[in-house]
């Protein structure tokens, strides 16, 4: 058998096995909430912070370091925390139409990271952490900045 005939038998056994895969509903569509079912799971939800991170469709290197930077300050850091519930660590592309009522909601102008106190399913408050975009050239600076930040509002729980 050449090595062209291989490929497309390869392919070909590919085409039929994702086809019989989504006519048996393997790929299902995700549950959508309503807004009134939201409302219940946030109420019946115990305090938390949540950490986002705000961007864009099309990012940047910068960006994508300030997520990174972020992410990695708070799984490394805040395991435990994350583990328990109390933190959260969220990636939300706002110009998706579902999520461009954060922009509104947090009066965000650029990709940003954003600290939010959740509390008897409502928001108390929050903090957008602008020091990021002057601390990314500075790993170190930047991490100690997010672990200091995210501490403070832990220690509102």
């Amino acid at each position: 058998m050449t090595s062209k005939r291989a490929i497309l038998l390869l392919l070909l056994v590919f085409f039929a096995t994702s086809t019989v895969y989504l006519i048996a509903g393997g790929a299902k569509k995700p549950e959508v909430q309503t807004q009134a079912q939201t409302a219940q799971a946030l109420a019946a939800a115990p305090s938390r912070i949540i950490a986002y991170y705000f961007h864009v469709t099309v990012r940047c290197t910068t960006c994508k370091t300030i997520e990174a930077y972020s992410r990695d300050a708070i799984l490394n850091h805040f395991r435990n925390d994350l583990d328990r519930g109390r933190l959260e660590w969220r990636v939300v592309n706002v110009q998706l139409p579902v999520n461009r009522h954060f922009v509104k909601d947090y009066q965000l102008f650029t990709k940003s990271v954003v600290l939010v106190h959740i509390a008897n399913g409502k928001q108390q408050s929050y903090k957008i952490l602008n020091d990021v975009w002057e601390l990314v050239g500075d790993k170190a600076q930047f991490q100690a900045y997010v672990d200091k930040e995210v501490r403070g509002y832990l220690a509102r729980l």
